[in-house]
């Protein structure tokens, strides 16, 4: 097993027996008066786990989420346990896209990532990745869980990013998977002092919020292939933000959605060529990118896609910084109000 944690004393458990291949944990603590650590950082081949050390003044922890070669193969596990205890703060990031290379044939198990993330009352957590870079013929399972111990007072709040593109475009793939599938599930669950146990071995609560992503290369809808039926559409993103912290932001971003041109303000009887202009109206507006936003059970969830990656990566930035009419992001904007400065590395 390796290990590693670069911040200060005292040092994470590392308990090498404790886990397998692909086994990771993560477990942030706050020390008395407020002093954030890493209490418990493992981790073992193919799964590799980076934390900077913190500054004296720093606002949160960073966790990068890596991949030994940049990237996982046909029959890769990876199994993410995070938990966050009460007034911590967790940024998880990536050093680049993850990259899911061929299946190495028909009966090779698919490469799978799963990750369960338990948020205590009065902990945050932000997920900001790179996107999902699915290769061609590439078999892809990701299965994310976030457990949410307050959700009476929404103290237990969180900001999930999961992207994708259409792959290796410098050697023609565009959605030239076999098969990707992308799960999220939100459950609301008891506190861990009233139920014996702060492991979130006990029974899952009820499940709040399901978002689900699947694209199968391999079906065929009449003669339509998946590239096809993608419509020019080369990147897919999914926002799910949630919290007391974050309740200014997600006010913008429903304002924002709200003062979009619709198409639906737009008559549906007229003609295909008038429906067309009105659709490259609306993108024309967010240079090139269709975006939607809405309010399920606590949680504002927005989608997201585009024709270009720079453009997407631009748009959501713009999103979750607070940026103003003339772009300009917030200085106190949500995000780096609660955790601070350096957390959109994966939208530059």
């Amino acid at each position: 097993m390796t290990s590693t944690n670069t911040a200060s004393t005292p040092p994470p458990s590392t308990s090498g027996s404790s886990i397998s291949a692909g086994d990771g944990l993560i477990h942030v603590r706050v020390l008395p008066p407020s002093k954030l650590t890493l209490h418990q950082l493992n981790y073992k081949y193919p799964l590799k786990l980076i934390s900077p050390a913190p500054s004296q003044w720093a606002k949160s922890l960073t966790v990068f989420v890596l991949s030994y070669g940049g990237g996982l193969v046909s029959g890769d596990e990876v199994n993410l346990r995070v938990m966050v205890e009460s007034k911590g703060r967790l940024c998880l990031q990536t050093q680049g896209s993850t990259k899911i290379f061929k299946q190495k044939d028909p009966s090779s198990p698919p490469t799978i990532q799963r990750m369960t993330v338990r948020i205590h009352p009065g902990a945050s957590f932000l997920l900001l990745p790179d996107p999902v870079q699915p290769f061609a013929e590439s078999n892809y399972i990701q299965h994310q869980i976030f457990e949410l111990e307050d959700t009476t007072n929404d103290t237990s709040s969180l900001v999930v990013l999961d992207w994708v593109t259409e792959g290796r475009t410098a050697r023609d793939e565009h959605w030239s998977l076999k098969r990707f599938e992308s799960r999220n599930e939100f459950f609301g669950v008891k506190n861990s002092d009233d139920d014996g146990g702060s492991d979130g071995e006990n029974v899952r609560g009820r499940l709040l919020l399901r978002d689900a992503m699947i694209l199968d290369g391999e079906l065929l809808c009449g003669d339509e292939t998946l590239r096809e039926r993608q419509d020019s559409q080369t990147i897919f993103a999914t926002a799910v933000i949630r919290g007391k912290p974050f309740a200014r932001l997600i006010d913008y971003i429903k304002t924002r959605y709200a003062n979009e041109p619709r198409i639906g303000q737009k008559r549906w009887d007229t003609d295909d060529d008038s429906r067309k202009h009105n659709r490259i109206e609306v993108e024309a507006r967010n240079n090139g990118v269709l975006w939607a936003a809405s309010s399920v059970r606590g949680f504002l969830l927005v989608k997201v896609s585009g024709v270009e990656m720079e453009g997407v990566k631009r748009f959501v930035r713009g999103l979750l910084s607070e940026v103003n009419e003339e772009g300009v992001p917030r200085e106190d904007g949500c995000i780096t109000e609660e955790f601070g400065t350096g957390m959109f590395r994966c939208l530059e």
